[in-house]
């Protein structure tokens, strides 16, 4: 199966990579996955050698660390006497070769662009990174992306540039954008079908090492009916710390704060944004009262963001990337709440959202 009809692709060499890659700074800095003690994490490299490209997952995705960063300077704004200046602070637009993101973390970039996509910031930023993707290969126990069609393999050529699969002593390498055509002058043998026919196998392969699934057909409709479901309050009171590790860890999470921050002389004030959570208890905390104020009900959202609420963006919340899982103290696994509602649904009157 081809990433994207038409497309160019070549099967090269894996030693040949780091080289290419190198020899494209400094004018586009390198970051990718690195390891870093038992975990690997995405970071800044200087050197493609540095990169781990086998790896299983990371703790916090790459569209977050390098398109949304946690906290983000906006404006500044001074005073002196009856005058006031008002300075926008300039958007990042440095080039940056953003190596090796699997899949599902592929789906959550494309998801941040319906969110950012007026952004100035963000959107500065993703045309400045040239993303090139790698087809997973070894899932973790708490991926589900084949349940909602994000993974293990791209499948569609959108939100990336180019892809590599791993064929052993070769990578496959798919140039699907005409910049990663421009920029990465692969050399390597000419694909034919017995190439395609050993990606399909690969990809098969991965795919039956995928042990979490889930049944999302009708789930928006179920989760809606569902809203006062004892699975909310029984998980919540029982396991959940609300210490927002499965927003911070969420590839497709975006809500986020606007502060303004003065400094002591009272002259200068600099507008920032920062990652908020709807975990946290004074998140949805607004004049008169707060409109979810337990547990429960913060549980229920980001559960049903995930995995409901396609109206909004025409897609899931979720990517199936398993990280608010893994990540979560108690291990509270949302598709385990979805199958409890699955079967044993109540059919009481949904609230208002």
């Amino acid at each position: 199966m081809r990433a994207s009809p038409g497309c160019k692709a070549v099967l090269t060499p894996k030693e040949s990579l780091p080289g290419l890659l190198d020899s494209l700074r400094p004018a586009y800095g390198l970051a990718g996955p690195v390891p870093l003690g038992e975990q690997t994490v995405f970071s800044r490299v200087d050197s493609a050698g540095q990169l781990k490209m086998d790896y299983s997952s990371t703790m916090a995705p790459p569209g977050k660390l390098f398109l949304y960063p946690s906290r983000e300077n906006i404006l500044r704004f001074r005073t002196e006497g009856e005058s006031a200046e008002v300075e926008s602070f300039p958007a990042e637009t440095a080039k940056t070769l953003l190596l090796g993101v699997h899949a599902c973390d592929v789906h959550a970039v494309v998801y941040l662009d319906k969110v950012f996509h007026n952004d100035p910031f963000y959107r500065a930023r993703r045309e400045n990174t040239l993303l090139v993707a790698i087809n997973c290969t070894e899932p973790t126990p708490f991926c589900f992306c084949s349940s909602v069609g994000t993974g293990p393999f791209l499948r569609a050529g959108e939100g990336y540039d180019a892809v590599l699969t791993d064929l052993g002593e070769h990578y496959l390498v798919e140039l699907v954008s005409d910049r990663a055509g421009d920029l990465l002058r692969i050399e390597g043998e000419a694909v034919g079908e017995n190439v395609w026919r050993r990606k399909a196998a690969r990809e098969e392969e991965v795919r039956g090492k995928i042990t979490k699934r889930m049944d999302v057909e009708g789930l928006d409709e179920l989760l809606l009916r569902n809203t006062e479901h004892p699975v909310w309050s029984e998980t919540a009171d029982s396991r959940c710390l609300s210490c927002a590790n499965c927003v911070m860890v969420c590839p497709t999470c975006f809500c986020h704060d606007i502060v303004d921050r003065v400094d002591m002389a009272l002259t200068e004030t600099v507008r920032f944004r920062h990652w908020d959570a709807c975990q946290d208890q004074k998140f949805a905390a607004v004049h008169g009262g707060n409109f979810r104020r337990t547990r429960a009900a913060r549980l229920r959202q980001f559960v049903m963001h995930k995995l409901d609420y396609t109206a909004q963006f025409d897609t899931m919340g979720t990517v199936g990337c398993g990280r608010c899982i893994q990540w979560c103290p108690t291990r509270i696994d949302l598709t385990e709440m979805a199958k409890e509602i699955q079967r044993s649904p109540g059919e009481k009157p949904s609230l208002a959202r």
